[in-house]
């Protein structure tokens, strides 16, 4: 092995096995840990002075130092090996932004540029280096990098070891990468930057957790689609930029977000009265109603703002400051309403909803809907969605969102969830009975309250046995938005069924806190993509990047990602090119009583997505 020989703590495949499944567990929160610990073991196992990891970025056209090994006791500032542009790099710099094979750099073989900068930046002269490229599916992605300070010889089994670790590195180069963009682009709104709602949640949830009072402002512009009506869609996107950087910069300790079109949210801490929440309500009225020049157009717009203080969860003060701006808006606009009343009325309807629904269930006066779910790339339908509905003698048909919450909040999940799974597996045995299609899956979704509670294993398992239902056919699934606080008992439940044969989904995925997490928490097989990101795909380009960024994830995770919101063939066909299948909503089938008469045949889609119009 040249000059001297290398001492290796363990035999090379038993190494690559063992950085294998250290890589496993990388995500955006830990990989530049997971990244360290790695090239450490490399170094220590091939005997090297250093080891590094640059990744290219190509919209800056370089190469950028991630992490390396050994840390340098003293790095320069600027730091020469930290940002390389590859215009101004020397050639070994410069071949790794296309690199495909491994590369080999013997003393004799390094232009003196590049060891001109590798001695100013660590203090050391290289003379062998060993360059491992990250190969992309269309680009190269980073090079993997092994220093000697010495001749050394690699050994043909060390270049295949060294070339899998580098294949390894690209695929969590790339899972890594989707997530982070998945996770941009569901917590900001693209037009201005400022946080959406999922990311509002998230702000919320953690100002929340110190039990202190906070002020929530729900800011709607008055008459926005006049202005985009009369002066362009182009002036009414460069006015909602203009409120945005004014808000941010004129209550920099606020959170600011923008919910839709026309609505802006600010959250602020260090509010104890509801004086001190309409004061910033006002300021929040005024900056918004400031006149602004928008190239040759003067454009003035005022707000209806809604405010409320308190320590509540975050849906119950954005429903607050939500219903305070509609009574702003109502009372002619550019006001500001503090929310009051109307909560001892809402406690009583919730108390009179719990009590019937306790009856409903004892009752059997509950129903199951029932809609496809087909694959789009055949047409085929694959699975049924089963869903609880509530025929309410005042109310009328209620759906699970007016009713399910109620339950989870009172003793009521259990029993609740027990009828859900009974009747989804009695249905399922009589629509198997019926078509005989053997392979046919159920989706139900459950309630978190139910499936964290001791009765859920025993209820799944009880009704599967009582009704001939195998396991592998029933899909539970989960929604993220409903968790939060009880990831750790939601996640043994579902692990304990999944045991059995059952399938896992989180459903709605994006609408919630905490979808990443919950995807590295859960034991999962299927991830069931938030309706809302579909139904807008065709004309939002950040939806569709959500849409590309779960389908990759989904990919690299092994699981089934299942999009919801399929309401036209316009959507279907966008689904199939971000390499969608399984697919549910109105293009594909509605809720109905029962789907068999579509179970028998392929759901009438043919392959290239539904055939409506």
């Amino acid at each position: 092995m040249g000059d001297d020989q290398v001492s290796r703590r363990r035999p090379l495949d038993a190494l690559v096995v063992e950085l294998a499944t250290g890589l496993i567990d990388a995500d955006a929160r830990n990989v530049e840990r997971v990244y360290s610990a790695l090239l450490r073991d490399l170094n220590t196992d091939f005997g090297t002075d250093t080891c590094f990891l640059r990744h290219n970025d190509h919209e800056l056209d370089a190469s950028v130092l991630v992490a390396e090994w050994p840390p340098r006791p003293s790095i320069p500032d600027p730091d020469p090996l930290g940002v390389v542009p590859f215009r101004e790099a020397d050639p070994v710099f410069a071949s790794t932004r296309d690199q495909t094979t491994v590369m080999i750099y013997r003393p004799s073989d390094q232009p003196r540029p590049y060891r001109d900068r590798v001695t100013t930046g660590s203090g050391e002269p290289s003379t062998t280096m060993v360059a491992v490229p990250l190969v992309g599916e269309d680009r190269t992605l980073g090079v993997l990098g092994f220093v000697s300070f010495r001749d050394r010889v690699w050994s043909t089994e060390e270049i295949d070891a060294v070339t899998a670790v580098g294949a390894m590195l690209a695929q969590v180069h790339r899972r890594v990468a989707a997530e982070n963009e998945l996770r941009r682009h569901a917590l900001h709104d693209e037009l201005t930057g400022l946080l959406a709602r999922r990311g509002l949640s998230e702000e919320l949830r953690t100002r929340l957790r110190g039990n202190e009072p906070i002020a929530v402002l729900f800011a709607d512009v008055d008459r926005l689609s006049a202005l985009n009506d009369f002066l362009g869609q182009g002036i009414g996107d460069r006015f909602l930029r203009t409120v945005a950087d004014r808000l941010t910069h004129r209550l920099p300790s606020a959170a600011v977000a923008r919910l839709g079109g026309d609505e802006f949210v600010l959250v602020v801490g260090d509010v104890s009265t509801a004086a001190d929440g309409v004061a910033l309500g006002e300021q929040v009225r005024r900056t918004i109603a400031e006149p602004m020049s928008i190239g040759e157009d003067r454009v003035t717009r005022t707000a209806s703002v809604g405010v409320t203080v308190g320590t509540e969860n975050p849906y119950e003060l954005l429903r607050r400051a939500d219903r305070a701006a509609l009574r702003a808006k109502a009372s002619g606009g550019n006001a500001v309403v503090e929310y009051s009343g109307g909560t001892a009325d809402e406690a009583l309807s919730r108390n009179g909803l719990e009590l019937s629904l306790g009856e409903a269930v004892a009752t059997g006066a509950l129903v199951l809907h029932h809609r496809p779910e087909v694959d789009l790339r055949t047409g085929r339908l694959t699975a049924v969605e089963s869903s609880v509905r509530w025929p309410h003698p005042t109310r009328g048909l209620l759906g699970p969102a007016d009713f399910v919450p109620v339950a989870d909040m009172s003793n009521l999940a259990p029993e609740l969830g027990r009828w859900i799974v009974e009747q989804t597996c009695r249905a399922h045995a009589t629509r198997l009975s019926r078509t005989g299609r053997a392979d046919l899956r159920v989706h139900v979704t459950l309630s978190p309250g139910f499936v964290a509670s001791v009765a859920f294993p025993d209820a799944v398992a009880e009704a599967l046995d009582r009704y001939g239902v195998d396991p592998r056919l029933l899909c539970v699934g989960v929604s993220e938005t409903g968790m939060v606080d009880s990831v750790t008992r939601t996640a043994d439940a579902l692990a304990a069924v999944r045991a059995s044969g059952v399938r896992i989904a989180l459903d709605d995925v994006g609408s919630g806190y905490g979808s990443l997490l919950h995807l590295k928490r859960l034991p999962l097989d299927v991830l069931t993509v938030d309706a809302r990101f579909a139904r807008d795909a065709v004309g939002d380009a950040g939806d569709r990047a959500v849409l590309a960024a779960l389908a990759t994830v989904a990919r690299e995770m092994s699981l089934d990602a299942v999009a919801t919101g399929v309401d036209n063939p316009e959507v279907a066909r966008t689904l199939l090119g971000l390499g969608f299948g399984p697919a549910r909503g109105a293009a594909v089938g509605p809720w109905a009583d029962e789907v068999v008469p579509a179970v028998t045949g392929t759901a009438g889609l043919p392959p290239t997505g539904p055939r409506l119009g």
